[in-house]
């Protein structure tokens, strides 16, 4: 079997025909799962999961925004960053205070904690990100880019 291509995803292709756009498909959807996977364990012995990260990385560009701010963000609805908010919360990676605007309302905000996380973590995630791309030229970077932008395309217009 193709080691760009998990099993499951294999077995779809025996089953459509392996024509090369669609073992690409194939091989992007096994690749993401792989680098998601990498993610996720870059984040977890710090108690992170990408969510949490990207909300903190929101708070931490944006302080004193407002949740629904954060949400929009993060790519994640209003209901999903009340959550994510909550675990950073905990962690003491964020605080949430009354927005001196309106007293009803509240704003977020990064806590030193939180900020020395994303300091610790920036240069790991700089460090993951040129492992995984450094031996991509500028050439083979812009024919993956214009592939995925029309992947992406696609995808929207059949939904």
């Amino acid at each position: 079997m193709n080691n760009l291509i998990d099993a499951k995803h294999a077995l779809l292709l025996e089953r459509v025909g392996d024509a090369p756009a669609a073992a690409l498909v194939m091989g992007l959807l096994t690749t993401a799962r792989r680098i998601d996977a990498e993610c996720a364990a870059l984040l977890e012995p710090h108690g992170l999961s990408e969510g949490r990260f990207a909300a903190l990385l929101a708070i931490s560009s944006e302080p004193g925004a407002a949740p629904a701010r954060i949400a929009e963000r993060s790519g994640v609805t209003r209901a999903t960053v009340t959550g994510l908010v909550d675990g950073l919360v905990r962690a003491g990676w964020a605080v949430r205070e009354p927005d001196p605007s309106d007293r009803r309302a509240l704003v977020l905000h990064a806590t030193p904690a939180g900020e020395a996380l994303l300091a610790e973590l920036a240069p790991r995630y700089e460090t993951w990100l040129q492992r995984l791309t450094g031996d991509i030229g500028a050439d083979a970077a812009a024919a993956c880019a214009d592939a995925l932008a029309t992947m992406q395309r696609n995808a929207t217009a059949s939904a």
